[in-house]
């Protein structure tokens, strides 16, 4: 056996014992000490019980060999250490793939003689699918990402994160309880969104909207009779809606500007006005005046022109009349304005859009329906309209006329001269007559149903376009500012005289709005899924444009009302554009069918 202790005594007494002979195993030089490890043999006389027991063992019995260094002991165990966790990996990856991909035996085809004696309901609860039909997979999240219109449907405000840019809070309305529901969602580098977990603002209304419906609501024939010529098909206005609506701009009134501007028109001087930057108020020798936008990218005039096109394509008569044309001082129609044109920094050659100026403008505000907390409009606010109507005295009369004046009125700027608000103010304090209670009553609400149902069109018209300066400025700006919303809508306007709805200022449309759908979808979005009544001429006009080919129609509609000077220097609308265009259109047609459906 092994005696450390022992063997460094033994050499001790070996060093002193050739010190005292005078042994030189080297020449007369001592030789350098040699830790050695020494097999010690039990000595003869340990067996004998009458020997010393101190005695030390004889050297000579010894057997020597050489001690490991620690050096070598440690790679050793170093050595050992690595073979135990490969083995370990070795031993998790058979446990964790090679035996699912061979199946584990089947534990439940064979089962006891006790078990047979079990209850069914307890054999059904131990009968499952065999542990072999397992695999290995990774666990993925179901729904980790969602689209823009599966996170924002039905939602009402959005607030973005200060902290996080790519995050916002959303606040939306759940058509299945009634109640609003806020959550948080992240934007992914692919354009979709991540949301989070849900949180409940509200309680289920569901049942109490329903009494107080049964309350308050007469009977369906009756609701039906109020209802004739407001809605038709649960989803269309009415041909009493129709009939009342202001006319517009009509397609000759487009041919005769277009003719106008190619032609007729002689530009005598360039004013400020129409906007920002480098737009211009152009003067004609005539007296004429038109709004001329001028733009260093081409694209926004592009954008500006086709969203007209597309307008006039869907019927839709709020645009005023556009037409393209090109600044060239060497023509008769711009050289007596060379020097204004040098002013405002204008380059020839250069492609303008000349809009027709409206004198007669004044600011028009988002009505009630579309703004927070209450951005929805159906046939069933339709009706809570229009049971308003049913006066049953003089006094009961003047109260809900003046009620229902003022739940209908817009939200305008305080200088705006409204029709509502001087019917308002003409009624208040005076006692008037049912009859004449009724008709003030019905004016006010034919004039607001006029108004919401060209609100149907914009909305309709700014997504197909992607409008980012109307309505989605304001939504987009409410997380900062509240009252943003009761303030007049960008880019919009009212003629004083018909109520017609002018839609201005459609740049953005088509292209710049359409590079930009990642950051301003959910915007885009919001409006339209929550409106459920819509033109019929627009929809039929949209349906027919999309068997037609939009983008052949717009592109066709380009090349016969410009010039070779225009085609020149502006393009047509890129295959991009229109493959947007034809998605939209298709998005709006599957909101008019989920609308007819519900």
């Amino acid at each position: 056996m092994y005696d450390i202790k022992r063997l460094e005594a033994g050499q001790q007494k070996l060093q002193q014992a050739q010190q005292i002979v005078g042994l030189d195993l080297s020449g007369g030089h001592p030789q350098q000490p040699q830790l050695t490890c020494s097999v010690i043999a039990a000595p003869a006389n340990r067996a004998n019980p009458n020997a010393v027991p101190n005695a030390s063992p004889n050297p000579s019995e010894a057997t020597h060999m050489t001690l490991l260094t620690l050096r070598r002991r440690r790679s050793l165990q170093r050595r050992a250490c690595l073979l135990s966790i490969l083995a370990a990996f070795v031993f998790g990856m058979a446990l964790g793939v090679v035996v699912p991909m061979f199946g584990l035996p089947r534990h439940l085809d064979s089962h006891s003689d006790a078990d047979a004696d079990s209850p069914p309901e307890l054999m059904q609860m131990v009968a499952v699918e065999p542990l072999s039909s397992y695999r290995v997979e990774f666990i993925k999240e179901a729904n980790a990402e969602l689209s823009a219109e599966q996170v924002f449907r039905n939602a009402f405000h959005l607030e973005q994160d200060k902290d996080a840019p790519d995050s916002m809070v959303v606040k939306k309305l759940d058509t299945d309880d009634g109640t609003i529901k806020e959550f948080h969602v992240q934007r992914t580098a692919s354009g979709r969104y991540r949301k989070g977990p849900e949180r409940r603002l509200s309680k289920k209304v569901a049942e109490r909207l329903v009494t107080s419906q049964e309350t308050v609501s007469p009977s369906p024939s009756a609701a039906s009779q109020h209802q004739a010529g407001l809605i038709e098909d649960d989803v269309f206005w009415g041909p009493t809606v129709e009939r009342a609506l202001p006319k517009g701009f009509a397609s000759q009134d487009q041919l005769a500007w277009e003719r106008f501007v190619g032609e007729q028109g002689r530009v005598v001087r360039l004013e400020q006005g129409c906007g920002r930057m480098q737009n211009r108020l152009v003067v004609f020798a005539d007296g004429t005046r038109a709004c001329a936008r001028y733009r260093q990218n081409t694209d926004q005039i592009q954008g500006e022109i086709f969203s007209y096109y597309l307008g006039q394509l869907l019927n839709i008569t709020n645009l005023a009349p556009s037409a393209a044309t090109v600044v060239d001082t060497s023509t008769p129609s711009w050289a007596a304005a060379l020097g204004d044109i040098t002013q405002a920094q204008w380059k020839e050659r250069r492609p303008v859009v000349l809009t027709r100026w409206l004198a007669d403008l004044e600011p028009a505000g988002i009505p009630q329906p579309f703004q927070p907390l209450e951005r929805h409009l159906n046939k069933h606010d339709v009706w809570n309209l229009t049971r308003h109507m049913q006066p049953e005295g003089q006094a009961q009369a003047q109260a809900q006329t003046q009620g229902l004046l003022k739940r209908l009125g817009a939200a305008s700027s305080p200088g705006s001269a409204h029709q509502s608000n001087a019917i308002e103010e003409t009624g208040t304090g005076t006692a008037t007559a049912t009859a004449t209670g009724t008709a003030m009553a019905s004016g006010a609400l034919v004039q607001r149903l006029i108004e919401l149902a060209q609100w149907s069109d914009l909305i309709v018209f700014d997504y197909l376009i992607a409008n980012l300066d109307r309505v989605v400025n304001n939504l987009y700006n409410f997380q900062w500012n509240a009252d943003i919303m009761a303030a007049p809508a960008h880019n919009l306007a009212r003629q004083s005289a018909s109520q017609l709805l002018v839609f201005l200022d459609n740049e953005s449309g088509l292209l710049h709005g359409y590079r930009l759908l990642k950051k301003y979808e959910a915007y885009h979005s919001l409006l339209l899924d929550n409106l459920c009544v819509f033109r019929r001429p627009t929809i039929e006009a949209l349906r027919r444009l999309r068997a037609a080919g939009a983008g052949r129609r717009l592109r066709d509609l380009f090349e016969r009302t410009t010039s070779a000077g225009v085609r020149d220097v502006l393009p047509s609308l890129p295959d991009k554009s229109v493959k947007i265009l034809e998605e939209r259109i298709d998005r709006v047609l599957g909101q008019v069918q989920k609308c007819q459906g519900s």
